[in-house]
């Protein structure tokens, strides 16, 4: 018996461990926007809004086949995109961050592989891309709750 009360003693440890870090309550998570919830998401809201009420002119630049302001437009008004998305992101429900954070990542890959048809001048590629951006930002921005 003398050999096991060393092992014993760290057994009892090693329960007495999982418990304290298994028994704790359990976080809660807000299934509704709570008053300091929506205060953030209407701090980040106005500036996701405003880079989608500049798409149109990446449009007219892909119209008249501006590559290079195309590519300009992407690297400079987009490029604080992906910062301001998913600052608002974080700031949705955890039952929408997901989703959210998915639709972030097309709307990247849209404006990526859009900048490569710019730069290979290829306007029907940059016209799909620009299309496919615009609709994921649009589902983004539907989960976002609306501020009267």
């Amino acid at each position: 018996m003398g050999r096991f009360r060393p092992l014993l003693g760290i057994l009892l440890a090693v329960v007495a461990s999982c418990l304290v870090a298994c028994g704790g309550p359990a976080a809660k998570i807000p299934t509704t926007y709570t008053p300091e919830l929506l205060q953030q998401v209407e701090l980040y809201t106005p500036a996701v809004a405003e880079l989608r009420d500049r798409f149109p002119e990446l449009q007219g630049y892909i119209q008249q086949k501006d590559w290079v302001n195309v590519q300009s437009f992407i690297h400079g008004p987009m490029g604080e995109m992906r910062m301001r998305v998913n600052r608002l992101a974080g700031t949705l429900l955890t039952k929408d961050k997901p989703q959210a954070q998915s639709l972030a990542k097309e709307i990247y890959t849209h404006l990526e592989r859009l900048d490569e048809a710019a730069a290979n001048n290829q306007q029907v590629i940059a016209g799909q891309e620009y299309r496919n951006a615009l609709d994921d930002f649009d589902a983004f921005l539907s989960l976002v709750p609306t501020f009267q």
